[in-house]
């Protein structure tokens, strides 16, 4: 049985994305690029929906895989999020963003708790990171807030508009995760 969907309160849901989710995928991508295209690479690599199509399509098929899952409020797409494999199963990295509208209520955290529940507990990783741009307030709080061990700087791991930037790198331990 799928360890998704996850009910994150308050009529917020983390799951997986599916082909119907585009038009609703597209619309805050399109009204974020801006903001996103600052820290995303994938934003200014996706200039037309028919590239968001591609993207959405290789994810649905794989659903081996967390890659492709969004964070929904009533129904609606509000944010990106994924669990993605390192090799061997030892690890993996979760990445995230959120539409402006719906920054500080903590949507990104409780579902980065769902996925490094499930990371640890289903699929058996022994590690999980998450990278955010050092200077990138907002979603470095995220681990930071969790409990994650912040491990140093990845020089020039990002890349955006504005070019490269470091990266603040983070992780967490199986045996460091707190259990329910």
């Amino acid at each position: 049985m799928s360890p998704l969907p996850a009910d994150l309160g308050g009529g917020a849901v983390l799951r997986r994305l599916d082909l119907a989710d585009l038009e609703g995928i597209w619309a805050v991508v399109e009204r974020e690029h801006d903001r996103l295209g600052v820290w995303m690479p994938w934003v200014e690599l996706t200039p037309t929906i028919e590239e968001e199509r591609a993207w959405l399509e290789s994810v649905v098929m794989n659903q081996d895989t967390l890659e492709g899952c969004g964070v929904f409020v009533d129904g609606r797409y509000v944010g990106g999020i994924g669990l993605m494999p390192g090799a061997y199963g030892i690890s993996a990295e979760i990445g995230y963003w959120i539409d402006s509208a719906y920054e500080g209520r903590g949507l990104v955290t409780r579902a980065v708790r769902a996925l490094i529940d499930i990371g640890f507990e289903q699929l058996g990783l022994n590690r999980i990171e998450i990278r955010a741009g050092v200077d990138n307030h907002r979603s470095r709080a995220i681990p930071e807030r969790l409990g994650f061990t912040f491990e140093g700087i990845e020089r020039g791991g990002g890349r955006g508009t504005a070019g490269y930037y470091d990266l603040a790198v983070y992780s967490m331990l199986r045996e460091e995760w707190p259990r329910p």
